[in-house]
C-alpha cells in the first residue's frame, strides 16, 4: 500500500478560489478536490471558512462605513454650528472647548478658516476695547454736562446709565446714524419715566421731560464725531470681511460632506 502524503495547509488565496469557482463557476466540491489532487473534506471546509471570512470582512465594511459616515457627518454639524456662531459674531469660546474643535483642525490644520477665526476674535476684543472707551467718554459727559445725575431706584430721579450705554453703544455700533423716538410714561406718585426707542434713559419730574430729550439727542448726535465712532467703523468694516471668507470655508466643508485628512477620532 503506498504511503500516504500529506497536503499542505490550504492557502487563503485557494480557499477563495475555491468558493469562487463553487458559487460563480458552478463546480462541485467533489468536482474540485478532484481537479486539485484535495480530499473532498478539506474543500468543503475551506468554501465554508472562505464564506465565512467573506462576510466577516463585508460586515467590518459596513460598519466601518457606517461609523465613518456618522463622523464625517459630526463634522459637517459642527461647521454649521461655526457657521452660526460667526455670522452672529459670537466670540466662539463654547465651540472652542468642543472636542470636534480639534478634530476640525486635525483634519485641515492649514486650513485658512484657523487664522480667520484669530482674527475675528482679536476683532471682537478690539471692539469690546472700544465700546467701554466710549462708555467712559459718555458717562463722564453726563457727569460733567448735567446736573441731574444717575439713579438706581425706580422711585428716585435721575439718568438711568444703563439705558443710556445701550443706546450709545447701539447707535456706535450700527454702520449709519440711527434716531429712535421717545416715549414718556407718566407714573402717577412717582417720577415720569423718558424711554428712547426700547431703552430706558431717565426718570424725572414732569418739568425735566423736554430738557432731558434735548439732553440726549445732543450726545447721541456727538456720538459720530467721536474717535472712537471711526475706530468702530473701521473694526466692524474689518470683522465683515474675515466673517465673509470664513464662512466660505465653512460652506465648502459643509457642502463637501467629506472632510480630508485624519484626527484621532478618526474610525480607522
Amino acid at each position: 500500500m503506498p504511503k500516504r502524503v500529506k497536503k499542505p495547509a490550504v492557502r487563503p488565496d485557494l480557499a477563495r478560489q475555491w468558493l469562487r469557482r463553487y458559487e460563480e463557476e458552478g463546480y462541485s466540491p467533489p468536482q474540485i478536490a478532484k481537479a486539485d489532487g484535495y480530499d473532498v473534506r478539506t474543500v468543503r471546509k475551506q468554501i465554508e471558512l472562505a464564506r465565512q471570512e467573506r462576510e466577516a470582512r463585508e460586515a467590518r465594511f459596513v460598519v466601518l462605513r457606517q461609523a465613518l459616515e456618522k463622523h464625517y457627518g459630526d463634522l459637517v454639524s459642527f461647521a454649521q454650528k461655526l457657521d452660526s456662531e460667526v455670522m452672529s459674531s459670537s466670540l466662539l469660546t463654547e465651540a472652542k472647548n468642543d472636542r470636534l474643535w480639534g478634530a476640525l483642525h486635525d483634519h485641515i490644520p492649514r486650513s485658512p478658516l484657523w487664522k480667520g477665526m484669530s482674527r475675528m476674535e482679536r476683532l471682537n476684543d478690539e471692539i469690546l476695547s472700544i465700546q467701554r472707551r466710549a462708555e467712559e467718554r459718555f458717562r463722564s459727559q453726563v457727569e460733567n454736562r448735567s446736573s441731574l445725575g444717575f439713579t438706581s431706584k425706580p422711585s428716585q430721579a435721575g439718568f438711568i446709565i444703563e439705558g443710556l450705554i445701550g443706546i450709545m453703544t447701539h447707535h456706535l455700533c450700527l454702520e449709519t446714524p440711527w434716531h429712535g423716538d421717545f416715549q414718556v410714561n407718566v407714573a402717577e406718585g412717582g417720577p415720569t419715566e423718558i424711554r428712547y426707542g426700547s431703552w430706558g434713559c431717565a426718570l424725572v419730574a414732569s418739568d425735566q421731560v423736554e430738557y432731558v430729550k434735548e439732553f440726549v439727542t445732543g450726545l447721541i448726535g456727538e456720538i459720530s464725531r467721536w474717535p472712537e465712532y471711526e475706530d468702530m467703523r473701521r473694526v466692524l468694516a474689518d470683522r465683515k470681511r474675515v466673517i465673509v471668507a470664513i464662512r466660505e470655508e465653512l460652506a465648502t466643508i459643509i457642502l463637501r460632506r467629506l472632510v480630508p485628512g485624519r484626527c484621532k477620532y478618526c474610525p480607522v
